[in-house]
C-alpha cells in the first residue's frame, strides 16, 4: 500500500497574517481556503497580510478559494502579496482592478514597471 502523498503547500501563520507556500490547487484548495479563513477572521488588527509570494502554483480551484477568503465579511482590509505567477492570475482575471472592496494586491516587486523616460532629457 502506497504511502500518503507528501503535502505540496503550506500555511503559517504570522504576527501580520498568513504565509502560503507551494502549489495550491483541486486538491488542496478546500484546506487552503478553510485555513486561511480561519486565520483572516481570528487576525488581530483592522488589516490582514496575506503574503502568497510564495506559491508556485494556483488553478482555477485555488482562485476560487482565494476569492472566497477575500469575500469574507470580516470587516479587516486584506492586503494581498503574490508571487509573480499568481499576479499574473489576479490580473488576467481582473482582480487587481480594485473589484474587490477592501482589498489591496501588491505587485511583485520585479514587475513593477520603471518609471516612464522624460523624453525632455533626451
Amino acid at each position: 500500500m502506497p504511502g500518503a502523498m507528501p503535502d505540496t503547500w503550506g500555511l503559517d501563520r504570522t504576527s501580520e497574517g498568513v504565509l502560503v507556500r507551494g502549489e495550491i490547487d483541486l486538491a488542496t484548495s478546500d484546506s487552503f481556503e478553510e485555513q486561511a479563513s480561519e486565520a483572516v477572521m481570528e487576525a488581530d488588527g483592522a488589516s490582514v497580510l496575506i503574503d502568497l509570494s510564495g506559491v508556485t502554483f494556483m488553478d482555477s480551484a485555488g482562485i476560487r478559494a482565494l476569492v472566497r477568503v477575500l469575500e469574507l465579511r470580516s470587516g479587516k482590509s486584506l492586503i494581498v502579496q503574490p508571487s509573480p505567477q499568481v499576479f499574473t492570475l489576479l490580473h488576467l482575471l481582473a482582480f487587481t482592478d480594485g473589484v474587490l472592496p477592501k482589498v489591496e494586491i501588491l505587485e511583485p516587486p520585479f514587475l513593477e514597471r520603471p518609471p516612464a523616460p522624460d523624453w525632455a532629457d533626451v
